[in-house]
């Protein structure tokens, strides 16, 4: 079979369970804590990084690293390229490419998609995906199971020793751990004859932020942490102070695993209400022909208000979009709750639905879409990073293709689009010889704000309407624009409205 990376690449796998499982016992250190890290998305390939980059005062590596992902068309390019010294993650944090390499160099890291790994941990990481199935604008509908969770959690219960500290780092429903994932160790423990009491079971959320502080965000920044007894909160403490600066980030022990886990969905909950929040008055800044970015940053100026969000195009990446009906659905199903979390909820249903005010944008200016070239600049959900997971700019893409517009697609550091199953060409000037009409800045790459009005006037020759929705062009850059004959529309920069009357 093949298994095709976002970046291009393309792997070929066999599956050979015996020699597989022969590379791990050649690859164990017998003088090392060997630590197995399920699931080598955006939060496990941080958190292999972290902990193989650990060394002991003779600047030896400290843990044996096994990533583990699955053999499918998804998972196998991630092993395959961890098992060549590459991150599975492209990221512009240069650190954490130089961490593969030197761990790929010291033999202490290593990835498999075998069980039998788990028979081999002293200590296992879970960051595996839990997803929920939502209706676009409507997340009051939505479906969750925890079966392929399950799944999961019952391949590590039927492998690891006793002795062994399972950490949780997947974002979960709260109360999970205690009335999901123990029972499940509960159960299989009694059926192979190992002892519960044995089993060091705790919850520890990151606080992964991908972007150039993508490896910080691991070591450098405040962990939250419980267990299910004492010494589960022990020695997950001990575990988390090996690769965790906590002399200048102290770690938090919560009393309970659900309330450790409530914190993380209720910290991103806050996030995304605060970006929702601002959405209207981005409508009402636009009328009144008023720059938003201006008066937020006078807000700011107030410490107790430094966390007000600005405008933007949408919210996108994998928490913010779902971890609020985590929430909703542990309320319900586990706590009897009688209502939802409708404040919470809400915040969702407008930050789904966000890229529309764009899209208005679009059609107040240009009418009917049909046969008109747009050309939107950025795929992923966030400046200079390669995830297009909940990306905002797919909403506003299949708009556009229901209206038949022609579009052109351009990102900086996304070559492939997963979602949509179509390559992207990263090379900027693939767009000198395509027809523009309209130009969506839709994210704000490093290399879109460097622009200046000559660049975007030779990148997208003959271009008419510029729309930046994401704080991409500065004023002056818009001023230059207007002088040249191009119409300038930006989200929550309803000044620009004034540009060229003067």
């Amino acid at each position: 079979m093949i298994s095709r990376s976002p970046y291009g690449d393309e792997f070929r796998y066999v599956l050979d369970s015996k020699t597989e499982n022969k590379k791990i016992n050649n690859f164990i250190n017998s003088g090392k804590k060997t630590v197995v890290v399920q699931g080598l998305g955006f939060v496990g390939t941080a958190v292999v990084a972290a902990l193989a980059d650990v060394k002991d005062k003779k600047n030896n590596p400290v843990f044996n690293v096994i990533g583990v992902d699955n053999p499918d068309e998804k998972g196998y390019w991630k092993i395959a390229r961890v098992n060549l010294g590459k991150a599975p993650i492209l990221s512009p944090d240069e650190n954490l490419d130089i961490i593969y390499q030197n761990a790929f160099k010291n033999k202490n890291l290593m990835a498999t998609y075998s069980k039998y790994a788990y028979s081999k941990a002293d200590i296992v990481v879970v960051d595996i995906n839990l997803s929920v199935t939502k209706k676009l604008g409507n997340p009051f509908k939505y479906d969750f199971t925890y079966s392929a969770f399950k799944e999961a959690i019952e391949v590590i219960a039927n492998n690891v020793c006793e002795n062994t500290l399972v950490v949780i780092e997947t974002t979960v429903p709260p109360g999970t751990t205690q009335k999901i994932i123990y029972p499940i160790f509960q159960k299989i423990f009694k059926k192979r004859k190992l002892n519960i009491h044995k089993l060091y079971l705790a919850y520890s959320y990151e606080r992964v932020m991908p972007g150039r502080a993508y490896l910080n965000s691991i070591i450098n920044f405040y962990r939250v942490y419980s267990g299910i007894n004492e010494e589960s909160k022990r020695k997950t403490k001990d575990f988390l102070e090996v690769f965790i600066n906590t002399k200048d980030y102290p770690l938090f022990e919560m009393h309970s695993t659900t309330a450790c886990e409530m914190a993380k969905v209720l910290e991103n909950s806050f996030r995304a209400t605060n970006i929702a929040f601002i959405k209207e008055w981005t409508d009402y800044a636009q009328r009144a022909e008023v720059d938003l970015f201006e008066v937020i940053e006078a807000i700011r100026m107030r410490p107790t208000h430094r966390n007000i969000m600005l405008p933007g195009f949408g919210v996108g990446g994998y928490c913010l979009p779902k971890d609020s009906l985590l929430a909703d659905w542990s309320s319900a199903k586990f706590f009897d709750g009688k209502k939802h979390l409708e404040m919470s909820l809400n915040a969702i249903a407008i930050n789904d639905l966000m890229p529309n005010h764009t899209f208005e944008l679009l059609k107040q200016k240009v009418g009917n879409l049909k046969g008109k070239h747009i050309t939107i600049l950025g795929v992923s959900y966030l400046n200079d990073i390669a995830d297009t997971r909940y990306s905002p700019t797919q909403y506003f893409y299949d708009k556009c293709l229901k209206e038949k517009a022609i579009i052109s697609l351009h990102d900086s550091v996304v070559s492939y689009w997963q979602e949509k199953k179509i390559r992207i060409n990263t090379d900027i000037n693939s767009l000198k010889n395509k027809t523009h009409e309209v130009a969506i800045f839709a994210v704000r790459h490093s290399e879109y704000s460097a622009f200046t009005s000559r660049d975007i006037l030779a990148i997208l020759p003959g271009v008419k309407v510029v729309i930046d929705a994401n704080n991409v062009i500065n004023d002056s850059v818009a001023k230059e624009l207007v002088w040249s004959g191009v119409s300038m529309i930006g989200v929550g920069k309803g000044h620009w409205k004034c540009l060229g009357r003067e």
